[in-house]
């Protein structure tokens, strides 16, 4: 990539001053002319995507991110603007965010007051609590992605990042892009490469704990060797490091480091709940922050909003305008519909597609001769929520859809066993580890009845078992299954197939772990 101040890119976006740049590439202070403000722009390195089919499955990764960060609505998430691509780069616009990074902060005021570590990590709570919501993981949270702000707000940068550099990477295989990014990773989420919202919480412990003794949770200058304590020593005391630490927040922190993902807090909001009591008295950290204007539109906005919440949103709610009857759409209509809805989907506009199924169905739904189209549609629709990692919804879907599907395929029908496979994906990503262990051991089963044990699906089952098992706490029994699956991986799907170099790598960051 080769970019400089003046230079255009998206036919709108003048670049003024490089910000500064990563491991994944460059941030620039841009100048949007279209609509007259400053902007920020991301670009990616071209050379992470070396050839042109590396490039088109980057950019299609990258806008799928893009769109699914797009919806995200708080305050603590820079918004985004636009997407593209410019000569091999690619490039994220995005609102232009003033602060002070936290591992600049943590550097300068080393150690930082007790309640400005709460506060900080209750404002990242706040983030992860709507994103999590919307089945958006962040997968790289570390000090260099949040922004302190000058009146003492927090930032959160860079969802999905991690996602389109390489959706499948592990700790091990991107160690060379620099040790800060992977020594605050989940021990799952670091062999797997899988993350999920208690991936996100590991991450936050080791933020808070940094915030709070100014180094990082196992720090050494050994890469490798920092790596594996992640995965096999138990986290510090703090007391041990900052006597001025309090029990119940030493606890927390602790607790967001643990080993196995049940054994962390439930969610993002039961930890700002915990941090919240430690968010008073703050003093000013000269050079951060700055005194607030008077009156500070800002507070304003948020202490009505906050008086309102504990007053006025009790009772019932003003009835909304009654919804109109589906439209009578004929067989023809209906066709067509699913036809557009899959080509929205192949454009990445699931959000779109998932509007004209949904109408669809609905329609579908009173004409009882058309049950097999309707089955379609729910399966369609299902599959789309899927793909938009509404995982909640999806696996409602599948769970409505499937007993009809079977009845209609056969239980062992290919598209069936597809869509259980899903269901089993839409349950794990959901954090409910021990029944889509369940319902994966019970699909490979079937599979291997119905399509052999050499089938691609039944492959991929079993490393996804590997997987979870690994999540569970039994890294030995992933290990076996693992050792045994591998041969034929290579045997039957060829040792260059991305799904054979996944297990490959899972199987290497196990052994490498371990010695550690």
């Amino acid at each position: 990539m080769s970019v400089d101040a003046g230079t255009i890119v998206g036919n709108r976006y003048q670049l003024v001053s490089r910000l500064g740049e990563g491991g994944y590439g460059e941030v620039w202070r841009g100048f949007d002319q279209s609509l007259d403000r400053h902007v920020a722009v991301k670009f990616i390195r071209a050379e992470k995507f070396p050839g042109a089919d590396e490039l088109k499955e980057a950019e299609q990764r990258f806008r799928r991110e893009a769109r699914v960060t797009a919806k995200l609505r708080h305050p603590g998430v820079p918004i985004v603007y636009d997407v593209g691509t410019h000569d091999t780069s690619l490039f994220l616009v995005m609102e232009l965010v003033e602060g002070y990074r936290i591992d600049h902060l943590i550097d300068a005021h080393d150690p930082l007051p007790v309640s400005w570590a709460a506060a900080i990590g209750a404002q990242v709570c706040a983030v992860l609590t709507v994103a999590h919501e919307q089945n958006v993981i962040h997968r790289d949270l570390k000090p260099v992605n949040l922004i302190l702000c000058p009146d003492g707000t927090v930032k959160v940068l860079d969802f999905g990042i991690a996602a389109v550099l390489d959706p499948g990477a592990t700790v091990i295989t991107r160690l060379g892009q620099g040790v800060g990014t992977f020594c605050y990773m989940a021990p799952e989420q670091a062999i797997t490469g899988k993350a999920d919202s208690r991936s996100d919480l590991y991450a936050l412990g080791c933020v808070v704990h940094e915030l709070l003794t100014g180094q990082r949770v196992f720090q050494s200058a050994v890469p490798q060797a920092e790596l594996a304590r992640h995965y096999s020593e138990p986290p510090p005391s703090l007391k041990s490091l900052r006597a001025d630490v309090p029990d119940e927040l030493e606890e927390l922190v602790l607790s967001l480091l643990a080993k196995n993902p049940s054994d962390r807090p439930a969610s993002a909001a039961e930890v700002y709940e915990r941090l919240l009591p430690y968010v008073v008295a703050l003093p000013p950290l000269p050079g951060a922050t700055t005194a607030a204007p008077t009156p500070n539109p800002g507070r304003m906005y948020a202490v009505v909003a906050e008086r309102i919440a504990e007053t006025a949103l009790v009772g019932p709610l003003i009835p909304n305008p009654p919804i109109p009857p589906a439209p009578d759409l004929s067989r023809s209509d209906l066709i067509a519909a699913k036809e557009q809805a899959e080509n929205l989907a192949l454009d990445g506009r699931l959000s779109q597609a998932i509007e004209v199924l949904e109408s669809a169905v609905s329609a579908c739904a009173a004409l009882p001769a058309e049950r097999e189209l309707l089955i379609a549609l729910q399966m369609d629709l299902a599959n789309a929520r899927f793909g938009a990692r509404d995982y909640a919804a999806a696996l409602s879907d599948f769970d409505e859809v499937l007993p009809s599907l079977a009845d209609t395929l056969g239980a062992r029908h290919p598209v069936v066993l597809d869509c259980r496979y899903n269901q089993a994906l839409s349950t794990a990503a959901l954090g409910r580890n021990e029944i889509a262990l369940d319902q994966m051991t019970a699909l490979l089963t079937d599979v291997q009845a119905a399509v052999g044990e050499s089938d691609p699906l039944a492959l991929l089952l079993r490393r996804e078992i590997s997987a979870l098992l690994i999540k569970l706490g039994d890294p030995r029994q992933a290990r076996t299954l693992l050792r045994a699956l591998l041969p034929e991986m290579v045997a039957i799907l060829g040792h260059e197939d991305p799904e054979t170099q996944q297990a490959r790598t899972l199987l290497e960051n196990l052994d490498q772990f371990d010695s550690g």
